[in-house]
């Protein structure tokens, strides 16, 4: 968890969540989960909106569900649904073969 990241756009925001992901040692591949988060904000953003980005991905490279946290202050353009800057960011991740884990964190956090 950070409180006071400083990031300057979407990348940099996802970019430290994966690192914050790793460091907590869920992930055996940094890139790999990072290109299944880029995926999913293909479908649709995960900016849900009242400064609120929830990017999540199932991925081979996630070795135990996960959860990363940060905190900025600024807010970054993270193309949220209300058009509104995210400040508070939960990055989720679970395995491929995991069950519903992410669906389960997504209700709580909603």
């Amino acid at each position: 968890m950070d409180v006071n990241a400083t990031c300057l756009d979407k990348d940099e925001a996802i970019n430290t969540l994966v690192s914050l992901m790793a460091k907590q040692g869920n992930l055996n591949d940094q890139d790999v989960y990072k290109q299944g988060i880029y995926a999913r904000e293909e479908l649709s953003t995960t900016g849900i909106g009242e400064g609120i980005a929830i990017p999540h991905a199932r991925s081979e490279t996630v070795n135990a569900p996960g959860l990363a946290a940060m905190v900025v202050k600024d807010g970054v353009d993270y193309q949220s649904l209300d058009n509104q800057p995210a400040k508070l960011f939960f990055m989720i991740a679970v395995p491929k073969t995991g069950g519903n884990e992410h669906l389960q964190i997504l209700a709580m956090l909603s």
